[in-house]
Formats: structure tokens, C-alpha cells, sequence
């Protein structure tokens, strides 16, 4: 059984020994008990070696990021812009690992699981060698286990043990017990994490800021002005968050297996449609070929008969003939030898007759024919759309789904809403600022807007032709304008890098422009680039172009600026679907998500760009967006659209679903323009004439 169907096949009130006996702790690669289980961002967990076995074999060679590589080096592994990939073989998710600085794969534990191998090592009846004994020279056999020390005693040591004044009040558990299930709870309370970089030291806080566990050392020396909590009252908010997405998983799971019967039976369906269409075609086919023998066999006898009562008319003729030129040959003849030869007694007596007959061959009428026998055959047509009148014509094409069809929602979608974490009635304003410039010559007009890793602000001014860099705090750093051939002429979208450059459209110089984010130009893409508008990154680094003349997509290469890919847009028909668009983002599965001011308002397509769907009418009501500007992505899925003229933020699910609206007019929002999400996940909006918004929705 897979690990996966274990998980859902558990109850609810199982134990934990209960759930130990289950293949719950064993890896589906090797089918063991798992040794380092680490976790995938699938959400499932494999063994170490397993993992590197499951990488592409030019990446196997690489090894796993864990703590003893860190706490045995000096300098800690960070992570670097360099990923490898990975199928999970469970759900055969596509996933991107990050390496760190020194190539390792950053792949985390799965402490959980690993526990629960350790409690799981704890219950089997195997041998144990006394830890303390060994120290003598001695093996004895251990009988009972230090849960404080983690060390295996005889019965002699674990009486010394407690008599100790520093370990008497030692939790000491027999293994006798331990293997019976009397322990399970005891175990689990001591079971603790412990800080890499600090031995000893429990990670017992969390630091709110930065959304890690650590431990006392770690807060004085890097996070002693961060907001934390004590890790027993932190846990308790993520539990309910747990719980709630847990709630809504459990609610999926009927719906999965009843969409994977419904598919199951379409499956019948289409074989069984198959099989009669096949056997109707046969049937047809037969039955013509019937009719076409028959009426071979028809016109082969017609012609047969015509040309065989013409020949034999033909022969008959041929031969009068031929008596009849034989006849007049011997007159001949005769007529020749008499005028040269005959005495004139001779030709007097018989020249009546001999007038006669010659009177009677010179208007002889010759028995000849006098019409040709003339048989053809007309060609049916045997062009490919009447073959396929006579015969018939394969459609093949998909129906959309109704309600009654799957069971499922009105789409045939999954409900997904309830799986996301729930997001802020009336979000909160976190930072605001305006986006003013040195020397603006004009109303600052923010159409772009991308954050940093660092939480930097980096924002298009288009009618001042800058990229304005302000610090999280809304300082302004820095203003790109670029020089000579890189001079920004009309910039309209940006985005940032993996590297950490930024990626600018510029569509009066009908190109983009890579600068590093201290100012310097690094690269000019024009290849596949008219009038560039919109501009993204996708999970693999790749730079996605929006363009609003030839009405494409197009996928650039970050570093060479080639154009790796084109994407013309188009429906199932060859239709082009973009009519005027504006901004692109990408989803976390990287499909690709396009505003566009003709109905309907918003396009998304599949990586490889396949249209798969669309939302929005035009106009003011709740599903409608009058004039769409900036979209963006959170890690969940959800998608934020900016209706500029309708002064709100659309908040949609990943199915496309309106959920509500995020900001609106009452909030004082005024002709919303670029969105983007920090790395904290707070939503940016840019204002028409500069002002800059930072919002906490979730």
C-alpha cells in the first residue's frame, strides 16, 4: 500500500501504536521504515537515499542539505538561484528544488515522521548494549531507556542513574513497558527539537517576523528585535489554520473519489462509444463495398454485351464485303480480258448484259456502318468531402460538461475554497507611501510595480521614463533611467529576476530592458518583441513577455534574452483571444494569467500555452471589471485583479471563482494600477498619480 492511501485510510482515533504497525512509517521508494525521512513540497516524505535516487541522473550525484552539514561548517549553507528537478513517483508532481550555496539539495526533515521512527525503533524487541557498561569495557544488556539522556542502561546503571543527584529525577522507562505501549505518551513528550547551531539548546520559540522555530542563543544574536512567542502559544494559531485546511481537505477527498468513479465510468462510456461506432463504420463500409461489387459487375456485363453484338455486326459486314470485292474483282477481270482479247461478235452479243451489271455495280450503295459504337465511363467523384457524403464523416469533438454529468460543482470542478486559508474581512493597511521621484516632470503614472527579496518596492513611472527603487520602508533609493541605446523611452511593466536584476518593458523602443537593480544595463531582449506591455517570471526563471501589438506571449531565456518559446493565444478554433491586453502573471503552477480589456477580461493559459479558461464580463456589477490593469499570484493560488475604473481589487480563487473584493472604494482606493505580493505574502497596489499601498489580507 502506498504511503499516501495509508495516510487516508487511517481513522481518527487510531493510537499511535496503532498507526506504528501501519506501513504509515515506511518510505514508498524502498518500502522500509524510513531513514532521514525528508519532506517534499508535494507533502510527501521519502528517505534521503530515496530522494536522491528520484532526482534527474545528472543531479544524483548531488547530495541533501541537512543539519550536519551546516553545524560542521563554519559558514552556513544558504540558498543560491541554482534548482534541480524532481518527479514525486506518489502524485508525479513536477517539483523545483532549490540548491544552496555549495550545490546541495534543500530538501528539509520530516521531524514528525522522523519521531515516530524513533519511538517505533524504541518498541521493537531487539539487542541493546548498555551505553554506561561499554565505558568499562563490559556489554551488558540494556533493560531500560533515559528519555532525558537518550541512553540505553542495564539494571545496575539504572539503579546508579537515579541515585545520581544530577539525573535522579530522570524520566527512566524499561523496555519491557516501552514495548507494550505503557510509554507511548511519555516518549512523545520528551521527544524534542534541538537547535543545529547551539547543541543542546531546545527550539522552544518562534519568531513571528520570520516564521521560524529557535531556540534562546538564536533569538539574542539574530532575531532579539523580531515579535516571537513562546513555541506552546505560537502553535496554537497554526493549528487552527491546520485544522481548518484539514477540514477542507477532508471534504475533497469524497469529492475526488467520486470524480475518479465518474471518470472511471466515462472511461466505459467512451470505450463502449468507441466499439459501436467501429462496428457501424464496418457495417457501413461492408454495405458499400457490397454495392459498389454489384455495380461493377453491371456496368462490366453492359459493355460486355454492346461491344460483343457491335463486333459480331462488325464481322458479318466485313464479310459481304469482302464477297462483294471478290465478285467485282473476277468482273473485272473478265471485263479486261474481253475488251483485249474479245472478236467484235463476241462483245456485240453479250454487251447487254455486260451493261447491265455494270450499270447496276456503279450505284451499288456499300453496306458500311454508319455510326461509331461509342462507351465510356463517367468517373463517380472521388473527392475526400463526397467520399464522405456517401460514406460518412468522423466529428470528433469535446462537450462541456453539465452538473448532472459529474456530480461535482455546475463546472465539473473541484470546490477548492475551503482547502485556502482565510483571508481578512477588511484587510489591513500595513505601509503607504508616494512614489515621488527627484525632478519629476510630470504626475508620477505607477504602471509597473515588483518587490524585491529584500521587500524593495520597484516601481515604473511611465510618463517620468524611470524605474524608482524605495526601500521597504518607502525611502526612495534609486532611479533608473538607463543611457544612450538604453535609454527608457516609454516604460510601462517590471518584474525581478532570480538573479536579482529586474526585467522592464519599454514599448516605444519595442523591447525590454534588463538592468541590475543598482542601475547598471545588463542585456536588451527584441527577438519576438513589438510592443511589449506586461511582464513576469515563472518558477523556472524564465522572463514572460506580453505583447499587446502582435497580441503573443512569448518565453525568453534570462540570461541571453532568446526567445525559448511563442505563444500565439489562441482558442480551439485558431481563434486569437487577446484583443488588447495588458499585464501577465504566473500562477505557483506556473500557468499563465493575462488582463485584457475586451470581455472577457481575464485569460489564462497552461505553460505550454494551451487556453484553458477565462473570467470576467465587462461592466460594474460584482463578476464584472470595466477597465482590468495590474494582476497577481500568492503562493495559494489566489489571483488579485485591479479594475481601475471600478476602484477595487478582484480577489480570485485558483478555479477562477470570485471569492470578494479585496479593496474597493469604501477603503478609499482610487484607479488601482500595478499588484504585486511580497515575500510575506501582503498584497502592493499602485494608485493612478503615485501612491503606493502595502496590505495584510490573509
Amino acid at each position: 500500500m502506498m504511503s499516501g492511501e495509508v495516510t487516508m485510510a487511517t481513522r481518527d482515533d487510531m493510537t499511535i501504536s496503532e498507526l506504528l504497525e501501519t506501513s504509515f512509517l515506511k518510505c514508498y521508494n524502498c518500502k522500509s521504515v524510513y531513514k532521514d525521512p525528508r519532506l517534499l513540497p508535494c507533502l510527501h516524505t521519502f528517505c534521503q537515499k530515496c530522494i536522491q535516487s528520484l532526482l534527474a541522473p545528472e543531479n544524483q550525484s548531488k547530495e541533501l542539505w541537512n543539519s550536519d552539514n551546516q553545524s560542521k561548517s563554519s559558514n552556513q549553507s544558504k540558498p543560491s538561484n541554482e534548482t534541480t528537478t524532481l518527479t514525486c513517483p506518489l502524485c508525479r508532481s513536477l517539483m523545483t528544488i532549490p540548491l544552496d550555496t555549495k550545490g546541495l539539495i534543500i530538501v528539509p526533515k520530516n521531524t514528525f515522521i522522523r519521531d515516530l521512527c524513533e519511538m517505533y525503533d524504541y518498541k521493537r524487541e531487539k539487542e541493546r548494549n548498555c551505553d554506561y557498561c561499554k565505558y568499562d569495557g563490559k556489554v551488558t544488556k540494556a533493560t531500560s531507556l533515559c528519555l532525558e539522556c537518550h541512553d540505553n542502561m542495564c539494571q545496575n546503571c539504572t539503579g546508579a542513574h537515579h541515585r545520581t543527584k544530577v539525573t535522579r529525577t530522570h524520566k527512566v522507562i524499561p523496555y519491557a513497558q516501552v514495548q507494550k505501549g505503557l510509554y507511548d505518551k511519555d516518549i512523545r513528550e520528551y521527544q524534542a527539537q534541538y537547535c543545529n547551531k547551539h547543541d543542546e539548546e531546545p527550539l522552544n520559540i518562534f519568531c513571528e517576523k520570520c516564521e521560524l522555530l529557535i531556540c534562546k542563543e538564536c533569538k539574542v544574536s539574530n532575531h532579539d528585535n523580531h515579535k516571537w512567542s513562546p513555541a506552546d502559544k505560537a502553535v496554537k494559531k497554526y493549528e487552527t489554520q491546520l485544522s481548518n485546511l484539514l477540514k477542507g481537505l477532508q471534504q475533497q477527498i469524497p469529492a475526488v473519489h467520486k470524480y475518479v468513479q465518474f471518470l472511471l465510468n466515462y472511461e466505459k462510456s467512451v470505450e463502449s462509444s468507441k466499439d459501436k461506432l467501429i462496428s457501424n463504420i464496418t457495417k457501413q463500409a461492408d454495405m458499400l463495398h457490397e454495392m459498389i461489387e454489384q455495380e461493377k459487375t453491371n456496368s462490366i456485363d453492359a459493355i460486355k454485351e454492346a461491344s460483343d453484338k457491335e463486333i459480331s455486326e462488325i464481322q458479318e459486314r466485313s464479310s459481304n464485303l469482302q464477297t462483294a470485292a471478290n465478285s467485282l474483282e473476277n468482273n473485272e477481270t473478265y471485263l479486261q480480258q474481253l475488251i483485249n482479247h474479245g472478236s467484235s461478235d463476241e462483245i456485240l452479243s453479250l454487251h447487254q448484259e455486260i451493261t447491265k451489271r455494270l450499270t447496276q455495280l456503279t450505284h451499288m450503295q456499300m453496306d458500311g456502318i454508319t455510326a461509331r459504337l461509342h462507351i465510356q465511363f463517367n468517373l463517380g467523384s472521388s473527392s475526400q468531402r463526397n467520399l464522405q457524403t456517401v460514406f460518412g464523416k468522423v466529428a470528433i469533438d469535446h462537450v462541456p460538461l453539465t452538473h448532472s454529468d459529474s456530480g461535482l460543482a455546475s463546472d465539473g470542478a473541484l470546490q477548492i475554497s475551503s482547502m485556502l486559508p482565510n483571508v481578512k474581512n477588511s484587510p489591513e493597511l500595513v505601509i503607504q507611501f508616494d512614489a515621488e521621484g527627484i525632478d519629476d516632470g510630470k504626475e508620477v503614472w505607477p504602471t509597473g510595480i515588483a518587490i524585491t527579496k529584500r521587500d524593495e518596492f520597484v516601481i515604473v513611472d511611465r510618463d517620468n521614463k524611470k524605474v524608482k527603487i524605495f526601500n521597504k520602508h518607502g525611502k526612495l533609493q534609486l532611479e533608473i533611467t538607463g543611457q544612450d541605446d538604453n535609454k527608457l523611452q516609454t516604460p510601462f511593466d517590471v518584474t525581478v529576476l532570480k538573479s536579482g536584476d529586474i526585467a522592464v518593458t519599454d514599448h516605444e523602443a519595442e523591447n525590454v530592458k534588463l538592468y541590475k537593480i543598482t542601475g547598471e544595463h545588463v542585456l536588451t531582449i527584441t527577438e519576438g518583441v513589438k510592443y511589449p506591455r506586461g511582464v513576469a517570471t515563472n518558477s523556472k526563471g524564465e522572463i514572460i513577455i506580453l505583447d499587446c501589438q502582435l497580441n503573443q506571449i512569448t518565453i525568453h531565456d534570462p540570461k541571453s534574452g532568446e526567445n525559448r518559446k511563442t505563444i500565439e493565444a489562441k482558442d480551439t478554433k485558431g481563434s486569437k483571444v487577446l484583443v488588447d491586453p495588458y499585464y501577465i502573471a504566473v500562477t505557483p503552477q506556473d500557468n499563465i494569467v493575462v488582463t485584457d480589456t475586451a470581455s472577457p477580461n481575464i485569460k489564462v493559459f497552461s505553460p505550454i500555452g494551451k487556453y484553458i479558461g477565462n473570467y470576467g464580463d465587462y461592466g460594474m456589477r460584482d463578476d464584472q471589471v470595466l477597465q482590468p490593469y495590474g494582476i497577481c499570484c500568492d503562493y495559494y493560488g489566489y489571483m488579485m485583479v485591479a479594475d481601475n475604473q471600478n476602484h477595487r481589487i478582484h480577489l480570485l480563487l485558483p478555479d477562477g471563482k470570485l471569492s470578494k473584493f479585496l479593496v474597493t472604494k469604501s477603503d478609499s482606493l482610487w484607479h488601482p494600477m500595478g499588484l504585486a505580493i511580497t515575500e510575506q505574502g501582503y498584497i502592493v497596489m499602485t494608485e493612478a498619480l503615485g501612491k503606493v499601498k502595502v496590505y495584510k489580507y490573509i
